[in-house]
């Protein structure tokens, strides 16, 4: 009877993400229509651009990455109980103390200083939003605040790096020193991007949603998140889990920023992040927090980004109205997925 009621929930919760979907577009549909001279030609680059080359294509695979680890760790927040609002801060650390750690030690041979300057983005951004969880245990700070403030606070400090210490004057734009090339991962199918970044990427979601779910750790994390109360009563110490789900939300995220410069840019500047902290909330609430569905949601949310960019190009689709289509499609998403979310919590 339970397992039956489960799986009705859960084809319920697909049918509520597809129909939002569908709304969605067809009212972005309705959009073109009404702001393009030549509709038939935006839709064809909008909704099928990103499949119509292979650069465009596995440069949507590339995009994905940062996102899902990035959903993949507010996944992890949500299902415990805590909010972390300060994933660009921690995406943004990822990348700095990569680099950092390989420009002090550039000579480490490749299988030794790829992990070494992942593990330290890890440890690192574990820490920083570790400290958050630490003051909601121990003071009971609002981990929605502190995470934020805390976050806003290291952008402007890695801001000061690249402007300062470390950047490179030989360059044009405004950017950090490189990262040695003994560092970078390798790239896959040429000329795009796309690296194997994205293997990892996979790895921890398959990894992630093993610990959730076939762990007792992964379950007391559950309990505790879907009710406190309850959790204390049946034994488990919840105080630790305000520390532990931070720290694996912050790892995780803050290895997402260092894959961005080991796999892509070599390099930190100033507008990195580019929202990813944000929208790594929203990928979370599509995929209902499971880390295997952070997967297709963050490459729903990369196809949309690589829909609108071809269109730009191929079509009269401004770039203005191109952010107004995906907003549309993704906030009514997004706006479902956290309602169906907070509805949930209302009734546990």
């Amino acid at each position: 009877m339970r397992r039956d009621s489960t799986i009705k929930n859960r084809i319920a919760t697909l049918l509520g993400v597809f129909l939002s979907i569908g709304v969605a577009f067809i009212l972005a549909i309705g959009l073109i229509f009404v702001l393009s001279e030549d509709p038939k030609t935006t839709l064809f680059c909008y909704f099928l651009g990103p499949f119509m080359d292979r650069f465009t294509f596995f440069n949507m695979l590339a995009a994905s990455i940062p996102l899902i680890f990035s959903g993949l760790g507010m996944a992890i927040a949500f299902q415990s109980g805590v909010v972390n609002l300060g994933g660009e801060g921690q995406i943004f650390s990822g990348a700095m103390i990569c680099l950092i750690v390989g420009t002090a030690l550039p000579s480490l041979p490749k299988f030794i200083g790829i992990p070494l300057v992942l593990l330290s983005s890890i440890l690192f951004c574990g820490f920083l939003a570790g400290i958050s969880g630490y003051l909601r245990k121990r003071w009971n700070v609002s981990d929605l605040l502190s995470t934020y403030l805390i976050s806003m606070g290291i952008v402007s400090v890695i801001n000061f790096l690249i402007l300062g210490p470390l950047r490179d004057t030989n360059k044009i734009t405004i950017q950090s020193i490189s990262l040695p090339s003994s560092y970078l991962l390798k790239r896959i199918m040429l000329p795009s991007y796309l690296n194997t970044g994205i293997i990892l990427a996979l790895l921890v979601a398959v990894g992630l949603h093993f610990f959730m779910y076939r762990t007792h750790r992964g379950y007391e994390l559950r309990v505790t998140g879907s009710n406190r109360d309850f959790a204390r009563y049946a034994g488990i110490h919840v105080g630790k889990y305000y520390l532990i789900p931070m720290f694996l939300s912050g790892g995780v995220i803050g290895l997402g920023g260092a894959i961005e410069v080991v796999g892509r840019y070599q390099a930190v500047f100033s507008n990195l992040t580019a929202g990813l902290g944000w929208n790594g909330i929203a990928v979370a609430l599509i995929a209902r927090n499971n880390p295997i569905a952070v997967v297709p949601a963050a490459l729903f949310y990369a196809y949309l980004s690589a829909g609108a960019k071809y269109a730009m190009i191929h079509s009269d689709l401004t770039s203005e109205f191109a952010s107004i289509i995906s907003a549309i499609i993704f906030y009514l998403v997004t706006a479902e997925a956290a309602y169906s979310f907070i509805r949930r919590r209302i009734g546990k």
